[in-house]
């Protein structure tokens, strides 16, 4: 009866709908909606984040009982948590009310200067505590992440989230639904959702953003495009303590700059994103492209390059990555 029970129980899970495959481009013809989309731009975090690689975690030194116990996905990654948040914590502290909402405003407010078909602006700024969230006295107040991959959301969370990932991840999905009930009679909505963190390396500054639209009622995405901007130094350290300390210094000139680098960049090269069709997303990319760029550690076939730097499509099934990059470089 028991295994009935369970093969008549996995046959219902077969015959359950699939949730369809959110695009990676807008099509002409479903571009312009009425009444035009609003827009949120969101950005979870309140401070800048630490990234974490775990195979630059210090072997573990508490025995074999400790190293079992400390070898699990999660304590793997949150002890590289711990150790990336001390690295990164004099430029946290120079970059104290750093107004990174501007900067997201100003962005997508410039996309859409040249992009009005994909929302109506001005841009509903919406803004979360999720570090200063994670950084409590139950976990040591040692951890700056927002996330362990390049994606976001999806249907579940990563084996090795940290608690910063996770806290991220919920304060995301609140400000998102916040916008959905106050718009709930929109027939579609678009949302800029926004991170910004120093490399693993320390050497460059990077801004995420993930575009979207969505139905009002259903998270699912209909459509979801990612640009990773970059601001690579152009004289970076091998020593990771002096990459932060570059970063850091002179009240953290360069890191500010920077990150004003990264975030323009996004409003201007998201309007060339958005305007690809079915042939133009696969055109550009399309491991046959002849023109591919290298830069800051990621590698794929160019969309356009100006005299800020290259833009290209980048593919790493390891860090959940398939986003057009964008990478400038900065003088120190």
């Amino acid at each position: 009866m028991v295994a009935r029970t369970a093969l008549a129980a996995v046959f219902l899970i077969g015959a359950q709908p699939a949730f369809a495959q959110a695009e990676r481009y807008i099509a002409q013809d479903a571009r312009t909606v009425e009444p035009a989309r609003q827009i949120a731009s969101i950005i979870p975090q309140d401070r800048i984040a630490s990234s974490i690689e775990l195979g630059r975690i210090v072997p573990n030194e508490g025995g074999l009982i400790g190293a079992l116990v400390d070898r699990t996905p999660e304590k793997l990654a949150q002890n590289a948590a711990m150790k990336a948040d001390r690295f990164i914590r004099p430029l946290a502290e120079v970059l104290e009310g750093f107004d990174a909402a501007k900067l997201a405003r100003s962005a997508t407010e410039n996309a859409l200067a040249q992009a009005d078909w994909f929302a109506a602006g001005p841009p509903n700024v919406l803004t979360g505590t999720s570090i200063s969230t994670t950084r409590t006295e139950k976990n040591g107040g040692s951890d700056s992440t927002v996330s362990m991959t390049f994606a976001v959301g999806a249907f579940a969370t990563e084996a090795n989230d940290t608690v910063g990932a996770l806290t991220w991840e919920k304060e995301r999905r609140r400000l998102e639904r916040d916008f959905a009930a106050a718009h709930s009679s929109a027939s579609e909505l678009a949302v800029i959702t926004w991170r910004y963190q120093l490399s693993a390396d320390f050497t460059n500054m990077q801004v995420i953003a993930d575009i979207a639209t969505r139905k009002p009622n259903l998270p699912d995405r209909l459509f979801k495009q990612q640009l990773i901007s970059i601001v690579k130094l152009r004289r970076p350290s091998f020593v990771e303590e002096d990459n932060v300390a570059i970063w850091a210094g002179n009240d953290g000139a360069i890191a500010r700059t920077a990150l004003e680098m990264a975030f323009s960049r996004v409003g201007e090269v998201l309007p060339a994103v958005l305007a690809l069709d079915a042939k133009g997303y696969r055109a550009a990319t399309s491991k046959k492209n002849r023109q591919t760029a290298t830069a800051a550690g990621f590698y794929g076939p160019q969309l356009l390059r100006d005299d800020k730097g290259p833009v290209f499509h980048a593919r790493d099934g390891d860090q959940r990555l398939r986003a057009f990059v964008a990478v400038q470089t900065i003088r120190n």
